[in-house]
């Protein structure tokens, strides 16, 4: 492995760790559409219109509302410690007032 490979590699780790536990996937937006039917009762276009709002949310906020409904505490509460109370904020009103609007399906 080259100086410059391994230079890089320990870079992007430190940036990385420095910004703390990142617990986003690529499932998220998918649990959060197909986990609203039976957590939320939408219908199926609700859940999809749900998961496209979610889009516009940050990795976390989805990473957090996954974890919502999906009902997993232990996950809420540790990605709560890494998130703002800006953005647990969004969340939460993402939360309130996104079902009602997607409902109608």
């Amino acid at each position: 492995m080259s100086r410059m490979t391994l230079a890089s590699q320990l870079a992007a780790a430190v940036v990385m760790l420095a910004s703390g536990p990142v617990f986003a996937t690529p499932d998220d937006l998918a649990t959060i559409e197909c986990e609203c039917g039976a957590k939320l009762k939408l219908p199926p276009g609700g859940c999809a219109c749900l998961a496209e709002n979610a889009g516009k949310l940050t990795d976390q906020q989805h990473a957090f509302i996954a974890a919502v409904v999906t009902k997993d505490k232990t996950t809420q509460n540790s990605i709560m410690q890494t998130m703002t109370v800006a953005e647990l904020t969004e969340a939460g009103m993402f939360m309130t007032t996104a079902p009602a609007k997607c409902a109608g399906g």
